[in-house]
Parts: structure tokens; C-alpha cells; sequence
């Protein structure tokens, strides 16, 4: 029996919305005759709502972002369709980038959902008040994570706080940015509720943001405000408080880590206990809509001649090197490759074509066939996780140490992720700054291509250049290089076509 799916009632929210448009914040174009006015009066008014909302936030991670191929840990070919993802590889992105620009735009669209929402969810006098409350909550955690991945990607920028056009509108600064994300999740996390019901929880899973969703956005938030571009090195002692919530509240709100690395990422558990806040997807319901599906996997990380996949992305060999051996690596990396889809033609990836290995993570989905490695589909329903519960204990561990010193409760929280990925327990004695540079380079290892972690990671911890530094000979040469000094091409270039 086919499954009822929240983004049924998202299809029509955005038909009905005029908050709801696909195209750029600063470019209006109302469709329908429906008004704020007229809508939001009642409880299913909000869920619609809601759902508009999660539909938007879909569109900016259902599709691969040229922005994070400037970490170590992803590279690309350089040519054809995949110029523009190699050219953030290579530091060479410019304003008319298309790789970058869906961000951006679902990203404002989001917001200006958000900002409605917020301006008009009291107006639901019909509504109870746990709904006002959880749908005004839903909108401040959404418009905050779309300003955290905008500050991040391209530092100051338009920040607007209502449901309005201004096209000349000037750039906030990171700092009043951070000061509304902060505001916003502080909110969202008194609103939002424990868990949701109906059609927004599914197989036991909470498909909208939750209270521990807020708190752990927030904990990474204090976490990156401690590093560059504010350096404000009190938000340390913020974060660690902040994921210690989410630790201490993890049955509360059903977080955990799986047993096996690799179970993640199969399609069987696209709603699993690690999710502590994702993007859902479904490209099997009637009313198709292009934020119902996932273009993420199989096709754009697998190998183009060996199986037909496109080679948007695969693994730099240096991080690949570092990367310690062990099932995590295993459940990372695609080890075996069928030439042609023959399974009895099998070479490892220093035999593929363009000899780098493949990231596996991302393969499963209903239309692959593991017994060929061929993706009949280039569409799919494979979950995009935007939190997972290991990065709550990484941010606790980190937080915890440069804040008030390294204490066997951080040990503990980075030894949790270590052990599952098959590793020995951390050094013991570390200093602070070394075991601050184990954590980071664990959540390396654990986020790899995932969402652009380690991209967000090099930045605030301003190791861009380091990183980059041991750029294996058989990568394409940069064309400009970063500097951590001066902070050169550590943010993107605004779209042009936005």
C-alpha cells in the first residue's frame, strides 16, 4: 500500500502560497489569488504551511552545490558539465556559477516563507495554540538554518525579516546575521514540540524540526561563531552546554547512533535514529513535484565508464589516504567496481578511468541493482541528513574541550564515534589544541561529502589553505590559491543569476 507522504499537502501549500514562489527572494512573481489574509486561519492552514516550508528547504539538498568542493575531501573532472564544481575545487569560481545558485535561491525562498509564516501565524484563530506555536517554532528554525548556510557560504548578505520585496536592500554583516540565527533558534526550540504527529512523523521518525533539532542546530552555531569569521571564543562554552541538552535529552527525542556506519545510508532506513534534523524525499507519490525527489544518488558519485554513473563528484586521494581503515571507510568508499556493469569484471578504483575512488554512501535507493551497479533511476527517495546525532557528540566534544579543558566526557563523546566507525579510543593526555584537531579531523572523516561539513569546518577553524596544501599530484592543479591568512576565497562569489 502506498504511503501517505507529508509533501502530498506540500504541492498544494505551494500552489496556494504566494510566500511560496520557486524563484529568487529579491524577484516576486505572486501566483493565484489566495492572500495571506485569507489563509492562515486555520490549523490545516499552518500544516500546509509547514509543509510549503519543508518542500522549499528540500529543493536546496536535493541536488549536488559546487560551494564545499573547495575542502579536501571531494574533487571533481575538469570538463564538460563538470567545469563549475571544479572550478570552487580549483578556487576559480566566479559570480555566473550555476553550481551555486539553487542554494541561494531556495535558501531566500525558504526565508520568505519563514518570514510570512511568522507574520501571520497568529492571525489561525481557529488554530489552537500548540499549533500557532509549533508552526511560528518550525518557521524561526527554518529561516535560521537558511541564514546559517548562507553566512557561511557567502558571508554578509540580504537579511530580510518579512514577506516583502526590496530589491536594492543592503547586505547584513555575519554578526547581525549570527544575532537573528541565535535569536531565532532560541525561540524555535521553546515552540517547537518533542515530537510531531500525523503525517509530520513517519515510521517513528519526526519529518519536521523538533525542539532537539533547534537545540542542536544552535550548539553548531555557538560552535562556528567561536571560530572565524567572529572568533568569539565565549560561544565555546555555549556550544558544549547546548549539545550536552541533546546528549543528555537523546531518548527524549529517539537520537542515537546505529550500530553499523553503513546501515545509514541504506534506503530501507531512510528514516533512522541518527536524523536529527533532514531533508525527506519521496519520487513515487502522484503529483510529481521536483522537490519530491533526490538527485543526489545513485548516479551523480559513481563512475561514468565502469557504470554508467555521471562523476560529479568522487574522493580526493590525500584525504582518501588519511582516511583510517575500518567498516566507516568501507560504508564511505566504494571499493569494487564493475567494468561495464559485468560483475565478473572487477577493478579497484586505481583501475577506473579516472583513478579516484567513488563515494558509496550515497548509492543505495529503489532503483539500483547491487548485483550490477547500475542505477535504473536518476531519481530517488534516499534521505538527505542535514544533522546527524554523531555531529552532536563531535560538536560536545569540542566545545567542551576549548571551553573548559579536555575531561574524559569529551573523550567520551568522540570515543562514542570512533568506536562505531571501528577505531581504538583517542590518545589520552592530549592538549587541548590537539585533541580540538582529532575532533576535527574525525568529523572529517565521519560528515565525508556530506552537506559541505568539512567545507564549514576548514573555514571557522581558517585551515582552508593547510588543507589544501597536501593536494595529491594526480588532483587538477589549483588555478588561484587560498590564503588563511588573509582569507582569500573563504566565502563563494554572490549569483549573479539568483
Amino acid at each position: 500500500m502506498k504511503r501517505f507522504n507529508i509533501y502530498h499537502i506540500g504541492l498544494l501549500a505551494l500552489v496556494l502560497l504566494t510566500i511560496a514562489c520557486k524563484k529568487s527572494f529579491l524577484d516576486e512573481n505572486p501566483q493565484g489569488s489566495i492572500t495571506p489574509v485569507s489563509f492562515y486561519k486555520t490549523g490545516e492552514d499552518l500544516e500546509m504551511a509547514e509543509a510549503a516550508l519543508a518542500l522549499q528547504l528540500n529543493g536546496a539538498f536535493n541536488t549536488i552545490v559546487g560551494v564545499y568542493y573547495a575542502a579536501d575531501d571531494i574533487t571533481s573532472k575538469r570538463n564538460g558539465n563538470k567545469i563549475e564544481f571544479s572550478d570552487f575545487d580549483c578556487f576559480n569560481a566566479n559570480a555566473s556559477n550555476g553550481r551555486m545558485t539553487a542554494w541561494w535561491n531556495y535558501f531566500y525562498a525558504t526565508i520568505k516563507s519563514a518570514n510570512s509564516l511568522l507574520q501571520n501565524y497568529t492571525k489561525a484563530t481557529t488554530a489552537t495554540d500548540e499549533q500557532r506555536n509549533n508552526a511560528a517554532g518550525y518557521a524561526y528554525f527554518m529561516r535560521a538554518i537558511s541564514y546559517f548556510y548562507l553566512t557561511r557560504s557567502w558571508g554578509n548578505v540580504p537579511m530580510p525579516t518579512e514577506a516583502v520585496v526590496q530589491a536594492d536592500r543592503p547586505n547584513a554583516t555575519v554578526q547581525e546575521i549570527y544575532n537573528l540565527i541565535v535569536a531565532d533558534l532560541q525561540k524555535a526550540e521553546t515552540m517547537l514540540p518533542d515530537h510531531w504527529s500525523g503525517k509530520s512523523r513517519q515510521s517513528g521518525t519526526d519529518i519536521l524540526a523538533t525542539k532537539g533539532s533547534a537545540k542542536a542546530l544552535l550548539a553548531n552555531v555557538y560552535l562556528t561563531m567561536a571560530g572565524y569569521p567572529l572568533k568569539q571564543t565565549d560561544k565555546y562554552a555555549l556550544a558544549a552546554a547546548k549539545a550536552k541538552e541533546v546528549i543528555d535529552g537523546k531518548a527524549t527525542w529517539g537520537y542515537d547512533l546505529l550500530t553499523d556506519f553503513a546501515d545509514i545510508w541504506k534506503i530501507k532506513n531512510k528514516y533512522n535514529k541518527e536524523a536529527v534534523f533532514a531533508c525527506y524525499f519521496d519520487n513515487d507519490i502522484p503529483a510529481w513535484s521536483w522537490e519530491n525527489g533526490n538527485m543526489c544518488g545513485p548516479n551523480p558519485f559513481s563512475p561514468d565508464y565502469e557504470e554508467g554513473g555521471w562523476e560529479d563528484g568522487y574522493g580526493e586521494i590525500e584525504f582518501y589516504n588519511k582516511f583510517p581503515a575500518g567498516p566507516r571507510k568501507a560504508a564511505t568508499y566504494q571499493e569494487a567496481y564493475y567494468v561495464k556493469n559485468d560483475p565478473n569484471n572487477v577493478v579497484t578504483w586505481q583501475n577506473t578511468l579516472v583513478k579516484h575512488p567513488f563515494f558509496l554512501k550515497y548509492r543505495d535507493d529503489e532503483s539500483y541493482d547491487w548485483k550490477t551497479h547500475k542505477a535504473n533511476d536518476w531519481w530517488g527517495s534516499a534521505t538527505t541528513f542535514i544533522i546527524r546525532y554523531p555531529e552532536v557528540l563531535l560538536t560536545y566534544a569540542e566545545a567542551k574541550a576549548m571551553s573548559s579543558g579536555v575531561d574524559a566526557s569529551a573523550y567520551d563523546a568522540i570515543n562514542q564515534v570512533r568506536q562505531r566507525a571501528g577505531l581504538t579510543a583517542l590518545q589520552t593526555g592530549l592538549s587541548q589544541t590537539a585533541f580540538r584537531d582529532s575532533v576535527v579531523a574525525e568529523r572529517g572523516w565521519e560528515f565525508a561529502a556530506e552537506v559541505g561539513i568539512r567545507w564549514f569546518d576548514l573555514v571557522r577553524t581558517e585551515t582552508v589553505q593547510k588543507a589544501n596544501a597536501g593536494r595529491n599530484a594526480a588532483e587538477v592543479s589549483l588555478i588561484n590559491q587560498p590564503s588563511d591568512a588573509n582569507h582569500s576565497y573563504y566565502w563563494a562569489p554572490v549569483p549573479v543569476n539568483k
